[in-house]
């Protein structure tokens, strides 16, 4: 670690929110540059939070996590939706180093623990993890980086993220988005990230009923050594793309780990199905209606159906990291989520299945949308979102994408929305980063699909709590 990024860290270990945010914008005026804050905030959160689940909704810390969706959302914005996304995140961390749930904390060095054999830390550091032995889980991953090779070790940790992934999916969200960070900040300062990714796998109750459905078709329909259609396939959308969409969604739930299953089998490749799996998880969110504001934990409740997208973005992006066995398993991991749907939540906080309803946006509502012009949908949307209004906030999204006009004015417009979140643990940032990632990714004209989901979304939550925006819009200036 840099002088300059201990200083940084040790900063926001000890500011408060009442102090971060002029703080940090004096550190940008200063010429501190944006990576070295995007480190500090991912590594102070890191070594200072306790990120460990205490529910089946993953009760946790975001904050770590969150400057990655930040930092990646960020990338070619203007610098002034730059340094908002960047002083919200900041913020966020030290809001958490605040809160008695994760706070007081520090994460400490572990000594390796090793057995006689790599074989059997492996068997043990599995049962584990199953058990809920976190601290153990703890030593033995940091055994198996000194006997395995980085390659065995991230796609040890992402086969674990699998298993709790239809429970909860940050077991999956957190080594993505923790290998991300590492890409900034390096192996040896990143390492702890991925410790908090296995504790936090180890730390509550997972349904591992889906996982070993998954290893059992694995084995069925031999793909045990991979799919047979592993190829330089990136996943854009072909006419099977758009076939596997459609059987997806017309099959019985429980029947779509299997039609995953049986697509490799038959030569699809894992990028080709996640690409159907990421338009058809789309398709169930947009046909989720959103949650009264004033409903029992209306926030948590809110930001469960979304995830469902978030998770298939990580799936599809964390292939390139995994050995071709875990990628045949992740694919059809990815069934098991099209097969239980978005995550809903009734009035008094319980899980309630998911059933189809009528899509956003309505018809009626962009039919008096057609024919203004981009910039007249562009204020529209604007003022729907601010409004609270996702009727017309989807509708405005659909005629815009209708004018044939770039998307990119519509996404910036999208993310500076984004930024008056200082309330939902940056579940805007996190969503948004997922459907902007997914709408460049695909080629089919349904991908604007995913901007209308992130329209959705972000109708619900901008302008909910803007303390902390306002604060750094004055600090920013002009």
């Amino acid at each position: 670690m840099t002088t300059l990024e201990r200083d940084l860290v040790g900063w926001l270990r000890d500011t408060t929110p009442q102090r971060v945010i002029g703080e940090t914008v004096q550190l940008l005026r200063e010429g501190v540059p944006e990576d070295d804050l995007w480190a500090a905030g991912a590594l102070a959160a890191c070594r200072y939070l306790n990120c460990q689940a205490r529910n089946l909704l993953g009760f946790v810390s975001h904050a770590m996590i969150g400057c990655e969706d930040a930092r990646q959302l960020a990338a070619g914005q203007p610098q002034r939706t730059r340094q908002l996304l960047l002083i919200q995140a900041l913020y966020q961390v030290v809001c958490d180093r605040h809160d008695p749930c994760f706070a007081p904390f520090e994460l400490l060095p572990f000594w390796p623990h090793h057995e006689k054999t790599v074989a059997e830390n492996l068997q043990l550091f599995r049962s584990d993890v199953r058990f809920g032995e976190y601290m153990r889980v703890d030593h033995r991953f940091v055994g198996l980086a000194e006997t395995l090779s980085r390659e065995e070790l991230i796609d040890l940790l992402l086969d674990v993220g699998l298993e709790g992934m239809v429970t909860d999916d940050h077991t999956l969200i957190s080594p993505f988005l923790c290998l991300g960070m590492i890409d900034l900040v390096g192996w040896e300062r990143g390492f702890d990230m991925l410790r908090w990714c296995v504790r936090y796998s180890a730390s509550f109750p997972r349904d591992f009923g889906p996982y070993d459905r998954a290893t059992a078709l694995l084995k069925q329909y031999g793909l045990e050594n991979g799919a047979p259609g592993e190829s330089a396939d990136s996943g854009t959308c072909t006419d099977e793309v758009l076939r596997l969409r459609a059987a997806f969604l017309a099959a019985e739930p429980a029947r779509r780990p299997e039609l995953v299953a049986r697509a490799l089998a038959e030569g699809t490749a894992p990028q080709s199905i996640l690409a159907a799996a990421s338009l058809a998880v789309c398709d169930m969110y947009l046909m989720t209606d959103p949650v009264p504001h004033d409903d029992y934990d209306a926030v948590s409740r809110e930001v469960a159906p979304i995830h469902i997208g978030t998770t298939i973005n990580c799936l599809r992006s964390v292939l390139a990291w995994m050995s071709p066995r875990t990628r045949a398993l992740a694919t059809i991991q990815a069934g098991s989520l099209l097969e239980r749907g978005p995550s809903v939540l009734n009035e008094v906080f319980e899980f309630v299945p998911f059933v189809p309803s009528r899509p956003y946006p309505y018809a009626e509502d962009v039919e008096p949308l057609q024919g203004l012009e981009p910039d007249q949908l562009l204020a529209t949307l604007q003022t729907a979102l601010f409004a609270r209004d996702h009727r017309k906030a989807t509708a405005a999204v659909r005629a815009y994408a209708d004018t044939g006009a770039d998307a990119e004015a519509l996404i910036t417009l999208i993310t500076d929305a984004a930024c008056t979140d200082n309330g939902t643990l940056l579940h805007n940032y996190k969503h948004l980063h997922a459907m902007v990632d997914e709408f460049r990714a695909c080629n089919h004209p349904d991908r604007w699909n995913f901007l209308i989901a992130a329209a959705r979304w972000i109708s619900w939550y901008a302008g909910k709590w803007t303390e902390a925006y306002d604060e750094a819009v004055r600090e920013l200036g002009d």
